[in-house]
């Protein structure tokens, strides 16, 4: 009987060892700590960019909550910078797309002209997700994941989209400010459907976290931004 509840416990003992395994080695899992400082609750992030020959200056985003890793951040941009044809071109491109996405936030236009919205991210020390699509979770990039590695979702009209680690180079040579840091480029196309959105292209660092975004869109228009972490 011993021996009886020895090898059931050995069984059970590897059983869950797989399934960690399995679970842990998934391309589009996330682990690692939650405790980063990257996205203290109230922590700010500056957000500067441009829209084709137009800079952006003066956005933000602002950690409301951070639930075990599961950041609320508070963006606001603002539009005063902008001229009326571009205001309106953007608050219709933003309309379409939280329309085809779903988005489950508003889009707030305060009378000062200030934009601000409210969207989700998984942050650990291991990488960022998001859940963009449909709610579910995709795996923007993992700061140890090599040159090749692809994230996929399935979206409910049966497409696979893909996020594929395109550039790991070991050197400092994207910039940050006054300096420069090792990054990993991370390239996607935007689902065949989406109105305004062509391809994505996203920079993180171990440290700094998500430090550059790339909107191609089907215009021809390309939007870039450069985000610093709270303590940059």
């Amino acid at each position: 009987m011993r021996k009886l509840f020895y090898a059931c416990g050995l069984f059970f003992v590897l059983f869950l060892w797989i399934s960690c395994e399995k679970e842990d080695s998934s391309p589009n899992s996330l682990g690692g700590n939650t405790n980063i400082p990257l996205t203290p609750v109230n922590g700010v992030s500056s957000v500067f960019g441009s829209y084709g020959n137009q800079n952006i200056n003066g956005g933000s985003i602002t950690v409301v909550k951070n639930e075990d890793g599961l950041v609320t951040y508070k963006a606001v941009i603002d539009l005063n910078q902008f001229s009326n044809e571009l205001k309106l071109k953007a608050l219709n491109y933003l309309t379409q797309l939280s329309n085809y996405y779903k988005f489950d936030t508003a889009f707030t236009l305060a009378p000062d002209g200030k934009l601000s919205f409210e969207f989700k991210l998984k942050i650990t020390s291991e990488g960022y997700q998001d859940f963009f699509v449909e709610g579910k979770p995709w795996v923007i990039g993992k700061y140890g994941d090599g040159v090749g590695t692809k994230y996929t979702v399935t979206n409910s009209k049966g497409e696979e989209l893909v996020r594929t680690v395109t550039e790991k180079t070991g050197i400092d040579e994207w910039p940050l400010g006054f300096f420069y840091i090792k990054t990993s480029k991370i390239e996607q196309n935007a689902p065949a459907d989406d109105p305004v959105i062509s391809k994505v292209v996203y920079r993180i660092n171990h440290r700094f976290g998500l430090v550059y975004l790339e909107y191609q869109l089907k215009d021809g228009t390309t939007l870039k931004l450069s985000v610093f972490a709270p303590f940059v």
